[in-house]
């Protein structure tokens, strides 16, 4: 507690003693009756002035302890059984009050939770069932890709796909929220985890006559590549999306002072200077919603957000339309994480 909010404190109290003190000194002074040697006034004065501060410092003190003791007692969230412990009616009544707050806190935070587990778990279930009916439908799409326009499988085809990664982007969500519970970190080739990326999107380089070059060395890297893979997927996701037809995707994967950097670059329209401190942010389309491409803001997010989580580093950088890059780099230290041999 500072002096001023001492002051704020027992500004009443300060006031009305220091009032008493003028007006004594003011009888003294202005009554010609008053029969006092002026030495022992002085010494009255003296000896209250003293007492004065002495009281000042022993209610400073006093009220100190009180907040003190108090904050405290909220800081275990009023778990504290003995309110008694309290000297002062007043602290004793506010305590009462924090204990019965918290513990309507708890009871609405446990049933809150419970929800939340009851809902999760059906959004989990969900999430599992619903993918046996999009890869049948994926199963029949192919079956009958001989009797179909081809325009017409490409649009269905893409479609399901765009479920698929709509469902995987709810599930990767869900479960970076409860990070710490699921992830294994290992050493991992980035070749691995490049391949098993690009492997979705193969009719799509197809569909759109995309070109594809993969570049630089296999290295071994920490990470876990469930959650590795998913994030090299949202990248190579964006780049498909953005890159016009014909155009031309690199992935290139270098090591430059104990660090690994994965880049994925496309050409195109790229990202104007005004969005590229934003891509990452929930939510955010550019301007000029780069093409009139349906995007969620979401994909990206994730990414980061994901990446964040397991320690790596994930940036962009881009020269407006001539091309965008994206670079997951990933540190080889054991910090927070520990490998798994």
């Amino acid at each position: 507690m500072s002096i001023m909010d001492y002051l704020k404190e027992r500004w009443i109290a300060l006031g009305f003693l220091f009032s008493a003190f003028l007006f004594a000194f003011a009888v003294y002074k202005l009554d010609a009756g008053f029969n006092i040697r002026e030495s022992n006034a002085a010494y009255t004065l003296m000896g209250w002035g003293f007492l004065f501060v002495v009281w000042i410092i022993a209610d400073a003190y006093t009220l100190y302890s009180r907040a003190k003791k108090f904050k405290d007692f909220c800081k275990l969230n009023g778990s504290m059984d003995e309110t008694e412990a309290f000297f002062y009616p007043t602290d004793r009544a506010n305590a009462e009050l924090v204990r019965e707050l918290a513990t309507e806190y708890e009871r609405y935070k446990s049933d809150i939770e419970t929800k939340s587990a009851q809902e999760m778990e059906f959004i989990t279930k969900w999430l599992h069932d619903v993918k046996v009916p999009i890869a049948a439908a994926r199963l029949i799409l192919e079956s009958q890709q001989d009797k179909l326009p081809a325009d017409f499988y490409k649009n269905i085809y893409t479609e399901i796909f765009s479920i698929e990664e709509s469902i995987q982007q709810v599930f990767y969500e869900m479960k970076s929220n409860r990070f710490f519970n699921d992830y294994r970190i290992t050493r991992t080739g980035t070749g691995k985890l490049v391949a098993q990326a690009l492997k979705g999107y193969s009719n799509f380089f197809s569909y759109k006559k995309l070109g594809i070059a993969v570049e630089g060395g296999d290295y071994e890297v920490l990470t876990d590549e469930k959650w590795s893979g998913y994030i090299l997927s949202q990248l190579i996701s964006n780049a498909v999306k953005y890159t016009p037809e014909g155009g031309k995707i690199e992935i290139s994967t270098e090591k430059e002072d104990g660090r690994v950097t994965i880049s994925v670059k496309n050409q195109g329209k790229g990202i104007s200077s005004k969005d590229i401190r934003q891509i990452f942010n929930k939510g955010f389309t550019s301007s000029d919603s780069r093409g009139g491409s349906k995007a969620t803001g979401y994909g990206l997010y994730l990414a980061k957000k994901l990446s964040d989580l397991l320690g790596h580093s994930l940036t962009a950088d881009s020269v407006e339309n001539e091309y965008a890059v994206f670079r997951l780099t990933f540190h080889d230290s054991d910090t927070l994480h520990r490998p798994v041999r």
